[in-house]
């Protein structure tokens, strides 16, 4: 059992307050950039004439794109246990929720912390299927924003470059996590060695070497090819439905670009959502289609009245089934997140 000072409780909330007064700047300037020189009129014409009715295809792509979400992560934790999609949904989207309407986000942990009770399994192997998954995503974002590129000829040059440096970072990351997994023993190893060394406790220093040992097991899955394989094509298959979603959300505006704008915007977007702001992306997201639907001669009210569609719609349908996973689970949202804060600083004593 760990045993928890309120120091150090008291520490972990203060870091929140951080992470939301940052998010909050970063939000507010956000939402002043895209809406700075924006026709309020033009924006209520584009709510008043949408075609509200495209919204159940909106709906059922949005949960095609979870849905192939939780039959990923069921593949990432074969290492750890056999899990189907079904079961591991609910603290997925709990997790989901968790980003929603908590700051740092902290979502990712907390479905960690849920699936963890709830299969009893460690908490340390389902956090690195949780970062494979984040890797998978990267790929899949990336070859799907490279085809927009090919497709779509007057791009910007710092918008092309700015992909090609994202992408060139990327591919280190790869290639690290490839050796990792080739020389698998020998990166143990070493990271054992590397703990062994750190200015911290004892207890700290195993705590992060069972880390380093659950994360070896869990990146098992990707030594397989034929999971492999399966994992990339699920990976570039969810984030084509959120193409679709995108594309959806501007034509119920009236707005006409090619779809391979839409694998352009998305990139655009994944990164706007990695950026420190308020729970759920607010004005982020806005930016991101204001901005970059701007490259194709969409009018910055449109676009906004578009971004709202598209926010809105998957931040409410998203928190409420989140929410309802939760109390399904018989757990609290604010129970979770003290577990989530403890699970990403864990304390260093134990008794």
């Amino acid at each position: 059992m760990i045993g928890i000072r309120v120091e150090e409780g008291a520490s972990i909330s203060r870091r929140q307050w951080f992470h939301l007064f940052v998010g909050t700047l970063v939000t507010v300037a956000c939402l002043y950039w895209a809406v700075k020189d924006i026709d309020w009129t033009e924006v209520g014409q584009g709510f008043a004439q949408a075609r509200y009715e495209s919204i159940p295809l909106y709906l059922l792509f949005l949960g095609l794109f979870f849905w192939l979400k939780a039959i990923r992560w069921s593949w990432l934790l074969l290492p750890v246990k056999v899990i189907t999609p079904r079961q591991v949904a609910g603290p997925m989207m709990a997790g989901f929720m968790g980003n929603n309407i908590l700051p740092a986000h902290l979502g990712e942990f907390i479905r960690v912390v849920l699936l963890g009770r709830q299969e009893r399994i460690s908490m340390a192997g389902v956090l690195t299927s949780v970062a494979i998954e984040r890797l998978l995503d990267v790929f899949a974002v990336l070859l799907l924003v490279g085809i927009g590129l090919v497709c779509v000829r007057d791009i910007p040059d710092n918008l092309r470059q700015a992909f090609l440096g994202v992408g060139l970072i990327a591919l280190v990351g790869v290639l690290v996590l490839v050796a990792g997994l080739i020389w698998l023993r020998q990166a143990v190893a070493w990271g054992r060695a590397v703990v062994a060394r750190l200015p911290i406790s004892v207890a700290r220093q195993a705590q992060l070497s069972e880390l380093i040992e659950s994360a070896a097991t869990g990146t098992t899955a990707l030594k397989q090819g034929h999971l492999l394989l399966k994992l990339l094509v699920n990976s570039l298959v969810q984030w084509g439905c959120n193409c679709v979603m995108i594309y959806i959300s501007l034509r119920s505006f009236g707005i006409a670009v090619p779809f391979a704008a839409t694998l352009i915007l998305l990139g655009v977007l994944v990164f706007a959502v990695t950026i420190p702001s308020t729970p759920g992306f607010f004005g982020a997201i806005q930016l991101a289609f204001v901005k970059t639907l701007a490259v194709f001669g969409v009018v910055e009210a449109t676009a906004f009245a578009a971004s709202i569609y598209y926010h809105l719609l998957q931040y409410v349908v998203v928190t409420a089934v989140g929410i309802w996973c939760v109390w399904r689970a018989g757990a609290t949202v604010t129970g979770l997140q003290h577990d989530a804060e403890l699970l990403e600083n864990p304390p260093e004593s134990a008794g």
